[in-house]
């Protein structure tokens, strides 16, 4: 560790297999919480790397908990990195009811709130649902929902060592990176909103390395970690081994622009009022957001061969009520899990 600290000092990045065996060594414990933060700190102050961050995310599925599921190839998850600080509703979970709704297998992984005002499972808890399920469980609600919810603590148990150091140091690490894209699930077709423009390449590399067969990597330019409906949004598309970049506007599908401000939430109570209204077909800017967002799930799915495509099956899962009762049947199942 002394020497990864002295050349990561010096700016130089490590390689895959350095890193995975520092996050391992990190993870069981093995070096001091001064060289943890040191490490940490080093990675965030030259720029994670896509060898960085596949090392740190094997290091992470190995120490995880598994969830074996049939043909994981067909499974999504649209986990974001969080981080942006915007406090919007919760945008990604509730579309991944709207891509459960008409047909696509969800494997949802995430985590309570960090720096928004709701994280995916404040919401589901909010809602009413069990969040803490143990891998039989959570394949239960897979495969007779069709949607799952992987809550981060229950299958990384060994973050839990990490975890004071962590709040200690305050700023964001790679953790916060590689974390929600080790789901444990081992999903091969992801949309992961980052907070960061710079992470775009990195992360769409990272996918790729490790074997996606579709991904978009998203990035709102108001700096959210979602496909935003207040403006333009950068994204890398992962396809065939192949890594593009290109920009999306609510206007290319006819969707006017919204006020960030009309997305965001104080509490994961009201977050579920909004997603309620929403799944409900109730017309407001947050449905619109829903709408994009699934879009381009149903793409990465593979069930729909554009983001207009997308947009209209989105549509069909929100206003058919199959959005809204895949969400209900997955609350009352989790209660008896």
């Amino acid at each position: 560790m002394q020497e990864l600290l002295r050349r990561l000092s010096r700016g130089e990045s490590l390689s895959k297999e350095e890193c995975k065996n520092a996050i391992e060594s990190i993870l069981k414990m093995e070096v001091s919480p001064s060289q943890v933060g040191a490490f940490l700190m080093g990675l965030s102050l030259k720029g994670e790397t896509d060898e960085e961050l596949a090392g740190a995310i094997e290091a992470l599925r190995s120490k995880a908990l598994k969830i074996e599921v049939q043909n994981p190839e067909a499974l999504v998850d649209n986990c974001g990195t969080g981080g942006d600080m915007s406090n919007t509703f919760n945008i990604s979970t509730a579309s991944a009811f709207v891509l459960a709704g008409n047909g696509v297998r969800v494997a949802k992984h995430g985590n309570r709130s960090v720096s928004s005002k709701s994280g995916s499972a404040d919401f589901l808890k909010a809602l009413g649902a069990k969040i803490e399920l143990s891998p039989e469980s959570a394949l239960r609600l897979l495969n007779e929902v069709g949607i799952t919810f992987l809550y981060a603590p229950s299958f990384h148990p060994a973050m839990k060592a990490v975890a004071p150091i962590r709040k200690e140091l305050g700023f964001r690490s790679i953790f916060n990176i590689a974390g929600p894209l080790s789901n444990p699930a081992f999903v091969k077709r992801q949309i992961v909103g980052v907070y960061s423009e710079r992470l775009l390449p990195v992360v769409a590399k990272t996918l790729k390395s490790l074997g996606s067969i579709r991904a978009f990597v998203v990035f709102g330019k108001e700096g959210l970690d979602e496909v935003s409906v207040c403006g333009e949004t950068l994204y890398a598309e992962v396809k065939d081994g192949d890594i593009s970049f290109s920009t999306f506007h609510p206007s290319e599908i006819g969707l006017k622009t919204h006020d960030i401000r009309a997305l965001q939430v104080n509490s994961p109570e009201e977050s579920v009022r909004v997603v309620l209204s929403a799944l409900r077909g109730e017309n407001s800017p947050s449905l619109d957001a829903i709408l994009v967002n699934s879009a381009f799930g149903f793409v990465v799915a593979g069930l729909a061969n554009s983001i207009l495509n997308g947009f209209e099956m989105a549509k069909d899962s929100v206003f058919s009520g199959k959005a809204y009762k895949k969400l209900m049947e997955f609350v009352e199942l989790s209660k008896q899990l």
